[in-house]
């Protein structure tokens, strides 16, 4: 197993659409890439990327990044991307700390958190990925009134972003703590990832809460 996530690792850092936080030019060659001065949408611990390939082949106009510390882990949608051709979805090697660095102020739409990491203790209760530290660094790149999506299967983590966007009087564009139990869902709120569909076979209802911090 450790090879074969080497040998991805060592894969993905030579394709085209994949970039990383490394390069001190990466903000220069993913603007070059996508080539068309649009903002864009990040993925933020993408994984395999499926939002990023299913919102890249939706919205052919629209600029897609999946983002993840881990480079074996994104080898799929990277791959996908470019066996589908999709030109408008690319991939970025980087901790989530880093994304400021990489994207200047105002350049991203909107952001999707898909199941991430709940860290259900206290202790470490700053690595949520809409802990306010993170918040911060998302207002940075963030053009005004852009929307953080965040979807989890976890309680925990969701309350602790309702209870966030309420203390802080965030602009709410939705929130539901069962988002199947509801009809009319958008394309957007219906893809399901690798783990989301894991989470349904065993019966878990999956929570949703979109928001704006600036």
């Amino acid at each position: 197993m450790a090879r074969k996530k080497q040998l991805k690792l060592d894969e993905v850092k030579t394709l085209p659409n994949v970039f990383s936080s490394d390069k001190e030019n990466a903000a220069q060659l993913i603007s070059e890439y996508f080539n068309n001065g649009k903002g864009y949408t990040l993925e933020l611990g993408c994984g395999n990327g499926d939002y990023t390939t299913a919102l890249a082949a939706e919205y052919r106009d629209k600029n897609f990044i999946g983002v993840d510390r881990k480079g074996n882990r994104i080898w799929t949608g990277a791959k996908k991307s470019l066996e589908t051709g999709l030109k408008n979805g690319a991939f970025l090697i980087t901790a989530i700390e880093a994304i400021d660095r990489i994207f200047p102020a105002g350049s991203v739409e909107e952001i999707w958190i898909t199941f991430p990491d709940p860290y259900p203790r206290r202790s470490s209760m700053h690595k949520r990925l809409v802990h306010p530290r993170f918040l911060e660094l998302y207002s940075k790149i963030l053009v005004p009134g852009g929307k953080i999506n965040l979807k989890t299967d976890d309680d925990t983590l969701y309350n602790y972003a309702v209870d966030g966007v309420e203390e802080n009087n965030y602009t709410l564009y939705r929130s539901t703590a069962d988002l199947y139990s509801e009809t009319g869902l958008t394309f957007e709120e219906s893809i399901q990832t690798k783990y989301e569909k894991n989470h349904l076979k065993e019966g878990k209802t999956i929570k949703l809460i979109s928001f704006s911090i600036n």
